[in-house]
């Protein structure tokens, strides 16, 4: 019991102590992200340490740089994903993987004072989002229209139809009306979206449009009849 007592209480600290001027950063698979740090002296030696998002234990020595140049990289799976930004210490990590989401302190090595730290979010690529026409009710005078948002895979992606930069809330857009108004098919998450702009009369004319200008040929021609018959 005291020990899980002494395991928790270390957590608590570490969680603590991390949570000091952390710096949120969001990268994205496949691309890069680069972790700034103040310019310090051309020969300062500084180590960067990282910890992944799920693990409470002590940091793991990543990769030593001295003199703006990278000497050591410890940790294999960054060996050819690390360079260094524009001749000073801050570090670009290439080809972001799913598993770089941790914490990242850089501190400099003759002081064992903390420069900086990160917490770092990778997340997927957000997918384009597809919009399709979904079956739907005609009337005579009334037509309606249903046009659905959504994307292959929605895991870890919020999708929404917006309408003058406004977000409408619902992936399904009910439309009597308005077919001309252009509406956006917005899908995202925290590090990146993609969106696909339509109007609605593009999807919609061949349903409803369609239906009531063909009854209204039929009034025409009924009443070109009665008119005949008339004379």
């Amino acid at each position: 019991m005291h020990d899980i007592l002494k395991v928790c209480l270390g957590v608590f600290y570490l969680s603590a102590v991390w949570s000091q001027d952390l710096q949120q950063v969001k990268g994205i698979v496949g691309e890069s992200i680069t972790f700034e740090i103040p310019n310090l002296q051309p020969d300062t030696e500084i180590n960067w340490r990282y910890r992944p998002m799920l693990a409470p234990s002590s940091t793991n020595l990543t990769v030593t740089i001295i003199n703006r140049k990278i000497k050591t990289v410890y940790d294999e799976r960054f060996k050819t994903r690390l360079q260094l930004v524009n001749n000073t210490d801050s570090l670009r990590i290439n080809n972001l993987q799913a598993a770089d989401s941790g914490f990242y302190q850089v501190e400099e090595f003759s002081l064992k004072k903390f420069l900086k730290k990160f917490q770092l979010t990778v997340y997927n690529p957000v997918p384009e989002p597809h919009v399709k026409k979904m079956n739907g009710s005609v009337e005579l005078g009334n037509r309606t229209c249903t046009l659905l948002c959504s994307v292959g895979d929605p895991s870890g992606v919020t999708v929404s139809w917006m309408r003058n930069g406004k977000s409408l809330g619902t992936t399904q857009l009910n439309l009597t009306q308005g077919y001309d108004v252009t509406y956006t098919c917005v899908a995202s998450n925290p590090a990146s979206n993609q969106t696909t702009t339509v109007t609605p009369s593009d999807y919609c004319l061949d349903q409803g449009h369609g239906a009531v200008t063909q009854w209204n040929h039929y009034i025409v021609i009924i009443a070109l009849c009665l008119s005949w018959l008339s004379l």
